[in-house]
């Protein structure tokens, strides 16, 4: 992710059900950073029917396609699918058994919390999607490791 930023790659964020909410949390993360010091990195949330479609309008080969649902994610399948053929990196943070997402190995990276209940699994994703923002400040920090 670090490398895409570094590239002028933009995240792109969607999730199904309540981790629509979640989307736009990442978003606000990546976008306004509430430690000083750290920049602000582009990123917008998609939300609504048809994604595949919006993903094929607004994003771009640099970019991140992240998805997040609190089940397997079926429904976000076309969509991260249709990013990676994009050429997307693509990230999936999903629920139970990771579905159709994991399946057909749709996305590069997945993690899958399993289990049923969606809180636990929110909170999961949640840590991991801020480990993720920390992750990329420090590459980024670090001159000449995304050259």
């Amino acid at each position: 992710m670090a490398r895409r930023f570094h590239r002028a790659g933009r995240l792109v964020v969607f999730g199904s059900g309540g981790a629509g909410s979640d989307a736009a949390h990442v978003v606000v993360e990546f976008v306004h950073p509430v430690i000083v010091g750290k920049r602000a990195l582009p990123a917008f949330a998609l939300t609504g029917p048809n994604l595949a479609g919006q993903l094929a309008l607004l994003a771009e080969p640099a970019d991140i396609a992240l998805a997040i649902a609190a089940d397997g994610g079926d429904e976000l399948a076309d969509a991260v699918a249709a990013a990676r053929a994009a050429g997307l990196l693509t990230v999936a943070l999903l629920g139970g058994d990771g579905g159709r997402i994991v399946g057909e190995g749709l996305a590069e990276h997945t993690l899958v919390v399993r289990s049923a209940d969606p809180l636990v699994v929110k909170e999961v994703q949640v840590t991991t999607y801020h480990v993720l923002w920390e992750l990329v400040h420090v590459f980024a920090e670090q001159p000449g490791v995304l050259a």
